[in-house]
């Protein structure tokens, strides 16, 4: 099975969430970088993935979570 994608920086609070949740139930996961300084997150394709262009965003497979 492949490790889910959480799509954000690990210093940010609300990832840093995420994560932690994921290390708890020892889920494989992988962390890709959204560097909010330059707006990578208001651009495509992470506008795909979170339409409020916030991080984090959680992908397993087909399935894509977000919040607001």
């Amino acid at each position: 099975m492949a490790p889910v994608k959480v799509y954000g920086l690990p210093m940010n609070g609300s990832v840093a969430r995420v994560l932690a949740c994921l290390e708890e139930v020892g889920a494989e996961y992988e962390v890709v970088a959204v560097d909010l300084h330059t707006g990578e997150h208001k651009r495509l394709p992470h506008l795909a993935r979170n339409p409020f262009g916030q991080v984090p965003a959680f992908q397993d497979g087909d399935l894509v979570l977000f919040g607001e």
